[in-house]
């Protein structure tokens, strides 16, 4: 999977030597071998400036890389950008969401239609009033195989925003106003909130690559073995659907 030779030729990945057209991207690089696990057979992995990168072979011999991102826009742009220039066509975040409805709990799962856009970098991609949107097909696909598992399933508009805390500002000198946002946000119907998906979404509308994101909403009531059993399906149906919409295109 990688060719440490030709490490010199990714500024922040590892170099990579792959076949692979599909990946799963997570921001904890501690979840990264257990996702590859969850989706196929692992085949090595290997970390370089903060990234790690794992390619899993699944049963009919596909290969899937699974990525960390880190935290937030910049650090996805960059991987989703390298990735790209490695081959990959087709990308999924599979990561926690905080949910902003009130009928959305702990346990269950978003998939994200487009970004209310409260981050910086889309903007570098794309002026403010473009939507950033997934890809409707693989969207559609993984939305169908995740209602056929256990756990409840909520399509729709979500949030992506950079200061994490800002779902908690008393003390900020902007309190006031995130709180009305918060508010206003709920009232429109926005399910959740995170902080990747508008910055991989809007680099695969520009580069005409596939991207989609199915969250999982978490709280303090999880515990880290519930989370990653969570994730892991999710990680499994998003495969699922990416190989099977890009086998529809060929």
């Amino acid at each position: 999977m990688v060719d440490k030779d030709r490490a010199e030729l990714m500024t922040h990945l590892p170099a990579l030597d792959t076949q692979a057209t599909v990946a799963i991207l997570t921001g904890d690089p501690n979840r990264v071998p257990l996702l590859a696990a969850a989706v196929g057979e692992p085949e090595g992995e290997r970390s370089r400036r903060g990234y790690t990168v794992a390619q899993s072979r699944t049963p009919d011999g596909q290969p899937v890389l699974v990525c960390s991102t880190g935290i937030g826009g910049p650090s996805t742009a960059i991987a989703v950008d390298e990735l790209m220039q490695a081959g990959v066509e087709t990308f999924v975040r599979v990561g926690t969401c905080g949910s902003i409805q009130y009928h959305i709990n702990a346990g269950q799962l978003v998939v994200s239609t487009g970004c209310v856009r409260d981050d910086g970098t889309s903007g570098s991609f794309l002026p403010p009033e473009y939507p950033t949107v997934p890809d409707f097909d693989l969207t559609s696909a993984i939305v169908e195989r995740a209602r056929r598992g256990t756990r409840p399933v909520h399509p729709g508009v979500t949030h992506c925003k950079d200061a994490y805390y800002a779902e908690a500002p008393d003390g900020f000198p902007l309190a006031d106003h995130w709180r009305r946002r918060w508010e206003g946000m709920r009232a429109s119907g926005v399910l959740a909130t995170e902080m990747e998906a508008a910055a991989l979404f809007a680099l695969a509308m520009i580069r005409g690559k596939r991207a989609a994101g199915i969250f999982l909403t978490v709280d303090d009531t999880l515990t880290a073995e519930q989370t990653l059993a969570a994730l892991s399906d999710a990680a499994r149906f998003a495969v699922a659907a990416a190989l099977a919409v890009g086998k529809a295109e060929r």
